[in-house]
């Protein structure tokens, strides 16, 4: 994490640099929308309070969407706003049997990931003509399902439920325009989420105290078609 703070540090600060800037022929300004896809890790882990030592779990799969902004480009310096709607593929299982507050419980769980939502700023700085390099930061929503089975106590259960979690979004990419209308790009992004709501039998419920316990975090790496307008 302190490597990737030192990233985003170095990159904010040659996106405020003028200097970097060798042409503002306006490759980068104006209204744009885009395809990505990439791969996707979902990473859950759980305090040893829990369940007496740390658990952790991570999955991969392959990610998809679509993404549409728009950017200003001032001497060089990039502004912009953007929202992006995905889909994940990933599906996480792991099972337990033990105590658990005091019950005897042998159970099997999944969580399958779903759409994802971010709405977020990026500020740039050109390299070139061409080329530019970026950071950005905003907030996302990301659904998923989960499902749960076996016995508390010798008596079986058999639960499901949806829910949606809010975090916090962190990116680093770079991007190139082929022309003043096409363009590709590579980022690599985080998102932290720290508070959810599930739905159980029409119910909704608050979650947010489980990151008391634990965390849910995704890495993503993604390429990016788009065309500007």
């Amino acid at each position: 994490m302190r490597e990737f703070s030192a990233l985003l540090a170095s990159l904010a600060a040659m996106a405020a640099t003028p200097a970097i800037a060798q042409d503002t022929s306006g490759n980068f300004d104006g209204f744009h929308v885009e395809a990505v896809a990439g791969y996707d890790i979902v990473e859950i882990s759980i305090d040893e309070d829990v369940f007496g030592e740390t658990l952790s779990d991570d999955q991969g799969g392959f990610a998809y969407g679509v993404a549409a902004g728009y950017d200003v480009s001032i001497g060089g310096t990039l502004l912009g706003v953007e929202i992006e709607y995905a889909d994940s593929g990933v599906g996480i299982e792991d099972s337990y049997a033990g105590e658990l507050l005091d019950s005897d419980v042998d159970i099997a769980a999944s969580l399958d990931a779903g759409r994802d939502l971010y709405a977020g700023i990026r500020l740039g700085g050109q390299l070139s003509d061409r080329s530019l390099v970026y950071v950005k930061a905003g907030y996302t929503n990301a659904r998923a399902k989960f499902s749960m089975t076996g016995t508390v106590d010798g008596e079986t259960f058999a639960d499901s439920a949806s829910a949606t979690f809010d975090g916090l979004r962190l990116g680093v990419g770079s991007e190139f325009a082929f022309s003043k209308n096409a363009f590709a790009k590579v980022e690599y992004r985080l998102s932290m989420y720290g508070d959810g709501e599930a739905e159980m039998d029409g119910e909704n419920a608050d979650i947010g105290e489980i990151f008391e316990y634990g965390d849910l975090n995704r890495h993503q790496i993604v390429l990016g078609l788009g065309m500007r307008f």
